[in-house]
């Protein structure tokens, strides 16, 4: 008798109706947007004044008629400017959306990215605020998480069609005859320039699993995927041979300056930090924990830079991930948790490996004891090196689940490159593919914003009520 009964919405499910909303029902998203957000308070005031002094006191368009307009261009993945005026253009209900009774130029809307850059990022701060409050009373656990990765924008240069790429292996293949194909790649790849003629701020480096010229950008996440951080790498140089080591540097030359930039419109009450192995590095430890008070970093080991160090017992080796190893059978021992006592360094425990419980005692079945003790051996390691204890046991489930929340990140960089348009982007110019993908970013934390005030406002809103509210509004 329950079969069809309604819904109730929870917080994350309203955000995920909303989301699919941008992708499949515009026109409904934008009533609820017009009821329930509010985009004049997160404008800072530095905008107002810098868009009032350019246009002018007559202008003929609003700073958040703006805005309005580029929202629309990312919730319907309108790659250019161009395709946004037609749009505008066709529909009466879209301008009235931007309050505009003419349609701006493609210089003016070129313009705009290019000329506000600042404060659309001062913008962005202050909706990354507001969100990250929102999720930190909702999902404290969710949201004192921050995770990094580095992504590239490849824009549209010379460099990056893959015809220039064949026209040089085949000037190069019959210069060199004598060469085999892997060397003329080699040959190819090393004699390229580091920077594109178009834009010496894109340069070549591998990223999203390719050499290409690109720009590069850093981008902190929470767990729930909000994007809560986006710096421009512009000035870094990465182009390296080895790949590897290419996204190690950069990334790690990211890092700091990225966090430093959220930490100075987010308040640090974050206690989890999550990357990939690039950031696998002693001084990267040392930094998030001592400079940034993070008490766990979830962060694999790079494997090229791993080695097992010795004990003072020769029975027992440490690995590269801090794991006690018993010689004698090539097995790891068991952890048993943190000891914590008074006047004393906090210490991770550890049991032999062949040892297990019977009738609420451990008993040690090793053929071969290394101690008389009938509960077998106990050894502990003191998380002095942040590498091997990066306050939390490299071995145990909890480090394995959270780092599958590294997923996030990834899902939200895909969204704001393909779903929103920033990643095929014609323009050259640096500031504004800068700009267009902090307005990315922008649209996706508003739509958060719009999940939250909904349900603030309809409490009892079920998916059925969603769906005859958005029919009544749009």
């Amino acid at each position: 008798m329950f079969k069809n009964k309604p819904k109730q919405l929870s917080f994350l499910d309203l955000y995920s109706h909303i989301k699919a909303s941008a992708l499949y029902k515009p026109e409904s998203l934008l009533g609820l947007f017009e009821k329930f957000i509010d985009l004049s308070q997160f404008i800072p005031d530095s905008f107002y004044k810098a868009y009032y002094k350019y246009f002018g006191k007559h202008r003929n368009f609003s700073l958040e008629s703006m805005l309005c307009a580029f929202f629309i261009q990312k919730i319907l993945k309108l790659n250019t400017i161009t395709q946004l005026r037609a749009v505008l253009f066709k529909s009466y209900e879209l301008r009235t959306f931007c309050n505009f009774e003419n349609v701006p130029s493609i210089s003016t809307f070129s313009r705009f990215r290019k000329l506000f850059a600042l404060e659309i990022e001062k913008l962005f701060n202050n909706i990354a605020l507001f969100a990250h409050n929102i999720a930190f009373e909702h999902c404290p656990d969710l949201a004192s998480t921050l995770i990094f990765d580095t992504t590239g924008l490849e824009p549209k240069v010379r460099e990056n069609n893959p015809k220039f790429f064949q026209s040089l292996l085949r000037k190069t293949s019959k210069a060199n005859p004598e060469l085999e194909t892997n060397q003329v790649y080699s040959l190819v790849y090393s004699s390229l320039s580091k920077t594109s003629a178009a834009n010496s701020n894109i340069r070549l480096m591998f990223i999203n699993g390719h050499f290409c010229y690109a720009l590069k950008f850093a981008v902190i996440t929470n767990a729930l995927g909000l994007p809560l951080a986006i710096h421009p790498l512009f000035n870094i140089d990465s182009s390296n041979s080895d790949p590897i080591e290419d996204k190690a540097v950069s990334d790690s030359k990211a890092l700091l300056p990225c966090l430093e930039k959220l930490f100075s419109y987010i308040p640090n009450n974050f206690s989890t930090f999550i990357a990939d192995s690039a950031l696998d590095s002693a001084n990267i430890y040392s930094t998030l924990k001592n400079s940034f008070n993070f008490s766990k970093m979830v962060i694999p080991l790079n494997k090229r830079a791993n080695k097992n160090s010795t004990t003072s017992d020769p029975n027992i080796i440490i690995s590269e991930d801090g794991i006690p190893i018993c010689q004698k059978f090539n097995l790891p021992f068991k952890p048993e948790g943190i000891c914590k006592g008074k006047n004393r360094s906090e210490r991770f425990k550890w049991v032999c490996p062949l040892s297990s419980y019977k009738d609420g005692k451990r008993v040690c079945s090793c053929p071969q004891p290394c101690t008389s003790s009938k509960s077998g051996r106990m050894f502990y390691t003191y998380p002095d090196n942040l590498r091997s204890f990066p306050g939390i046991n490299r071995n145990s489930q909890e480090f394995l689940n959270l780092y599958k929340k590294r997923v996030v990140i990834e899902q939200t960089i895909a969204h704001l490159k393909s779903y929103m348009g920033s990643d095929i982007l014609p323009t050259r110019d640096h500031i504004s593919l800068f700009s267009d993908f902090l307005l990315s970013a922008v649209s996706f934390l508003l739509l958060f914003i719009l999940a939250h005030n909904i349900k603030l406002h309809c409490s009892k809103l079920t998916i059925k009520k969603l769906n005859k509210l958005k029919k009544l509004i749009a």
